[in-house]
């Protein structure tokens, strides 16, 4: 080892502070991967080839297999040890059978995918999407290889921190992960000459979108969110720099998330820091530079006038494409039958236009065809009604994005009401009974709910509160009921609500 070009490990080169935006080492060493690899990782799980955990899997592997190449020094002659523990205290779900077994099926659906081979004793990469096996007739590559090109410096290796790597394999949310992989392929680069790392760069927010595949707002907040960690550093530049080449962060290279893992999980990063050593480069990558000179500016897309970007088709499945766009210019109001493409305000004071509207939505899957389904439509439509300037825009918004958590109970007291008046007619008014309080009729109670009915109710009631999918999950996991118990007790709650609802009470 020439330590001319490389100190020796143990931090025996002596620590500086930051000159400008170019650091002596950085902290708790790092990994090299490559710009191809983080790209082809990143478009596997974009494009829904791997979940999200095989996704956090793959980094886990990288500093499991960077943690063992320090260790090796000290065990020469002997095979590196990969157990299931390591890669469950990185990723997470340690003790459980099931978590367990879960953990092996993603490594060997890594493994059958190509990107990543997991043995007791090796792991092995994929260097090239060429490596790739997408299944039986999946053969495209295009959508990677056009993201690929779009990336600055594609021959180069990036040093990825590894204490970034124990944080994106105990799991950020998607957008904050997407530019992570931005910032690190446009912002970290080492350099042989002065054998320093630089951890500034550039980079636009709409490139970052745009070729990640995630919205503008979710870039925004991501960023937002690493500023907020402490992973990035804005550095101030003039609005006329910003225009041409985006704005400027730097990679803070001493960051540590709280507790060095955002799981809270102690066990997957002990002893790493002191194991790591020196965090300059090894001599596989000495004949490597990676000069941020190579770097091209940010090409402006669209006219560079008004620096509109260019309007581009979005691809695959979403409720925005079954009800198309609501950028529409109208004048007046709509005749003839609703159209759930387009909702007008009047729609929705009408209930029998209301009825029409929720068959077209059940046969789009967006409401359900049960009782309990219609009323929360109805109860949808009241909302937009008593919330909404636009009421027919709100409504197909709420509609669109499923958000009946956000029906309140008089919104369902008024979606009953108008359900019961629809089946029953409305009850006539009596101004002398009403004004003097004779003559009136005992109203008879509305039958008491059973315990079965009161569990229903609730475990819907926390459904909607926490944005769950079935409320079988609650009752399941609150009372141990089976999916059979859970079904009959829906059954005979939405009869005797039906039933309270045509006799004209309700509760």
């Amino acid at each position: 080892m020439d330590t001319l070009t490389r100190p020796r490990s143990g931090g025996a080169r002596p620590r500086s502070a930051v000159i400008g935006e170019r650091s002596a080492r950085i902290e708790g060493s790092f990994r090299r991967i490559t710009v191809h690899q983080l790209t082809l990782a990143w478009w596997l799980y974009q494009s829904g080839h791997m979940t999200r955990r095989q996704y956090r899997l793959y980094f886990a592997a990288h500093e499991l297999a960077e943690r063992r190449r320090y260790t090796s020094r000290e065990h020469r002659g002997t095979k590196p040890l990969y157990t299931l523990k390591e890669f469950s205290a990185l990723v997470g779900g340690r003790g459980s059978e099931k978590a367990t077994r879960e953990l092996r099926g993603d490594m060997r659906r890594l493994t059958r995918l190509g990107l990543v081979k997991i043995t007791k004793h090796s792991i092995s990469f994929a260097t090239s999407a060429d490596q790739i096996r997408l299944g039986e007739g999946v053969d495209d590559l295009s959508g990677f290889w056009s993201m690929f090109n779009a990336m600055p410096n594609q021959r180069r290796s990036v040093p990825v921190p590894r204490r970034l790597l124990r944080a994106l394999a105990a799991g950020f949310s998607k957008g904050v992960t997407a530019l992570v992989s931005a910032v690190l392929i446009r912002g970290l680069f080492w350099h042989k000459e002065t054998s320093d790392y630089r951890t500034d760069g550039r980079y636009k927010l709409s490139w970052v979108a745009e070729h990640f595949g995630i919205s503008r707002r979710a870039a925004t907040d991501a960023r937002n969110k690493l500023i907020e960690l402490g992973w990035i550093e804005p550095l101030d530049v003039n609005q006329w720099e910003m225009n041409r080449w985006g704005m400027r962060d730097r990679i803070v290279p001493e960051w540590s998330h709280t507790n060095d893992n955002p799981s809270g999980d102690q066990a997957a990063v002990g002893g790493s820091d002191d194991a790591a050593g020196s965090a300059t480069p090894n001599r596989v990558f000495a004949g490597e530079s990676a000069s941020p000179d190579l770097t091209d500016s940010l090409s402006l897309t669209g006219d560079i006038k008004t620096r509109k970007l260019p309007t581009r088709e979005r691809s695959g499945f979403s409720p925005s494409s079954i009800l198309g766009s609501r950028k529409k210019k109208r004048s007046g109001r709509r005749v003839g039958q609703p159209n759930i493409r387009d909702i007008q305000s009047g729609d929705l004071d009408d209930t029998l236009r209301l009825f029409d509207l929720h068959r077209q939505a059940c046969e789009l899957g967006l409401a359900n065809t049960s009782e309990a389904g219609r009323l929360n439509f109805l109860a949808l439509a009241e909302r937009a009604r008593a919330r909404g300037r636009r009421a027919g825009a709100l409504f197909y918004w709420l509609l669109r994005e499923q958000k009946f958590a956000f029906i309140t109970h008089h919104d369902e007291d008024e979606a009953a009401r108008r359900l019961r008046e629809h089946l029953n007619g409305r009850r006539p008014k009596h101004p002398e009974r009403e004004q003097w309080g004779g003559g009136q009729e005992p109203q008879p109670k509305p039958p008491e709910l059973s315990e079965d009915d009161k569990i229903v109710v609730a475990c819907i009631r926390i459904a909607r509160q926490r944005r769950l999918d079935d409320p079988f999950r609650a009752a399941q996991k609150a009372k141990g009921w089976t999916r059979d118990r859970w079904e009959d007790a829906v059954a005979a709650y939405e009869n005797r609500r039906l039933a309270v609802v045509r006799a004209g009470n309700f509760g």
